[in-house]
């Protein structure tokens, strides 16, 4: 796991690489109501809604690569994510693979609503305040710009998402188990992305590599935030005044605030000039693993015959045959005996 930074306090390593612990933490038995339903990019849960997100996420994600945006880190982290829930859903890791669908689509409109109104002037949150003013100006590490995304989305978008769609089945079973499925997928894609990391976009991840114990403390800390956010959508659903909702949803925001602040605390000078220098020269070196995973598990289908998101590919046209002109019939006539 890369999801790290300086001077952030250290959580102990613990014995096992990324133990289940959120998987003994049930789910709060709550009467079953909010049920998932169609979102703004998908009107109906089908694979062909996370193949539209992974396209939409690609061309995000080539934007800011190509300008050296510190926010490509994050958003690579979410494309490779995105592709690992596809191949949950598909191999049947996830239970529900509607309300997943639903889930991905929505949570995923937080993230470009919010690159949209901060690049536009508009109010944020205010923990995306200072994940985005730190993207865009921040003495920030690697490291610290991946942390502050992943709180913010995590912290202040997630309560609110799983509040939107529900967190109990219609027979009354709590959606936990395809929640907590998510950490395995997480920890997999920040293990992978860590030397792509270091090799295109800021130096300072070549020098945790070598250092596990802080890897894995920052993975459980990254867990624990989901299992926060899963705890306060429970409490938002189980609000029974306005009134307790919104004190619900004020600490959902004062915390993630206090996590941002605390992350970005660390700034070195002149890091931002070093980080922007390395990236201008490496990040056109091309990815060491294929852009789009291939076969049926994989982020998009490359079966023979589909596009990228799923569908039939058109097919090629063909060359007009060049019509010839009949021959004119030569008619004979008969000779006269």
């Amino acid at each position: 796991m890369v999801l790290f930074v300086v001077g952030l306090p250290g959580v102990p390593a613990l014995a096992a690489d990324n133990p289940p612990w959120p998987e003994l933490l049930p789910g709060v038995a709550l009467a079953p109501g909010i049920q998932p339903h169609p979102v703004e990019n998908c009107r109906r849960a089908s694979l062909a809604c996370i193949d539209d997100l992974l396209v939409r996420l690609e061309a995000t994600w080539r934007r800011q690569d190509a300008a050296c945006d510190h926010r490509a880190l994050f958003t690579l982290a979410y494309i490779r994510i995105t592709q690992g829930l596809r191949r949950a859903v598909l191999d049947g890791t996830i239970h529900d693979p509607q309300w997943m669908t639903y889930t991905i689509v929505y949570f995923s409109n937080h993230y470009f609503q919010a690159l949209s109104d901060y690049d536009a002037g508009r109010p944020v949150p205010a923990a995306w305040r200072v994940t985005l003013d730190a993207a865009a100006h921040g003495e920030d590490n690697g490291g610290q710009d991946v942390l502050l995304a992943s709180s913010a989305h995590t912290q202040h978008d997630l309560p609110f998402v799983y509040a939107e769609m529900g967190v109990t089945t219609p027979q009354g079973q709590s959606r936990k188990p395809d929640h907590d499925a998510v950490n395995a997928i997480n920890a997999a894609v920040f293990d992978a992305l860590e030397t792509y990391y270091a090799e295109h976009y800021d130096p300072f991840f070549s020098y945790i590599q070598p250092l596990p114990p802080l890897n894995q403390g920052t993975l459980e800390m990254v867990k624990g935030w989901r299992e926060l956010a899963w705890r306060n959508a429970e409490r938002l659903l189980s609000a029974r005044t306005a009134e307790e909702r919104q004190g619900v949803a004020d600490e959902i925001d004062l915390n993630s605030r206090l996590w941002a602040q605390m992350i970005d605390s660390y700034q070195p000078a002149g890091y931002r000039a070093m980080r922007d220098s390395f990236c201008s020269a490496h990040h056109e070196i091309k990815p060491t693993w294929p852009r789009r995973p291939s076969g049926r598990r994989g982020g998009t289908s490359s079966a023979r015959g589909t596009n990228h998101s799923g569908r039939p590919r058109a097919r090629a046209h063909r060359r007009h045959r060049r019509h010839r002109r009949p021959r004119p019939r030569r008619h004979h006539r008969r000779s006269r005996r």
